[in-house]
């Protein structure tokens, strides 16, 4: 009789155990792609097209927070004449503005974007519009337009860290 229940219970588990690890493997591997690649800043200037349409994370210095919209920031790496442009969507928060100076892991998705697209200055009215005298320019934004690398992309913020 002891053998019969043992025997019972030994089958149950062994055929409970068998539908509870397909279950498991789907999902921890369906959190595996959402994660973000890690993308060494220099990387990034060296190859940005692998990482275009890719979800990254890039570590740098926090050099602009725009103080007009709060929604875009630049970061650089090794080199302060290359930066990278973060832009915040609508649904996003500002950034707040003690990031400047900070060196951050900015975290959210490369894409590439039209000639004539990237912000120019925070006293434009209208993106591609000449400024009216006296306008408070962005110098960032005007050194992001003059610099060799990174000029056409622009990351989709989604989240960030600070280091230091």
């Amino acid at each position: 009789m002891i053998k019969k229940i043992f025997s019972l219970l030994f089958i149950g588990a062994l055929i409970s155990s068998c539908g509870n690890t397909g279950k498991k493997d789907v999902s921890s591997n369906a959190a595996k792609t959402e994660d973000a690649v890690n993308v060494e800043f220099a990387s990034l200037v060296d190859n940005p097209s692998v990482y275009v349409g890719k979800k990254i994370s890039v570590e740098g210095k926090v050099v602009h927070v725009c103080t007009h919209s709060g929604k875009k920031l630049f970061i650089t790496g090794d080199n302060p004449d290359v930066m990278l442009y973060v832009q915040a969507g609508e649904e996003m928060p500002k950034f707040p503005m003690e990031l400047l100076g900070s060196e951050v892991v900015v975290e959210g998705t490369l894409t590439q974007v039209a000639a004539g697209t990237m912000p120019e200055g925070e006293g434009m009215k209208n993106a591609g519009m000449s400024e009216a005298p006296g306008a408070d320019t962005c110098e960032t934004a005007k050194a992001l337009s003059s610099q060799v690398a990174l000029t056409d992309l622009m990351m989709v913020y989604e989240k960030h860290s600070v280091i230091k």
